[in-house]
């Protein structure tokens, strides 16, 4: 098992944990964490990883990285 600190941005915050803290298995990925918190995987397109911006839902997590989940912006 891994623990990642997860940030869910805009309008997925009301899904955020508490402590922010996740424990997932060791083969897990950013569409894990996805399908975990319900999160259609067409409508989210924009991470980061400890900072890094990526686009790959599938990336593999490791123990005690940070994953920021980063919503569509709309408006005008």
């Amino acid at each position: 098992m891994i623990t990642i600190r997860i940030k869910l941005m805009g309008m997925l915050q009301a899904k955020n944990l508490a402590d922010g803290l996740l424990e997932l298995p060791d083969d897990s990925t950013i569409l894990s964490v996805l399908e975990h918190f319900d999160i259609d995987p067409e409508t989210v397109h924009v991470f980061t990883l400890d900072g890094d911006l990526t686009r790959d839902k599938s990336t593999p997590l490791t123990d005690g990285i940070e994953l920021t989940v980063l919503p569509p912006v709309g408006g005008g």
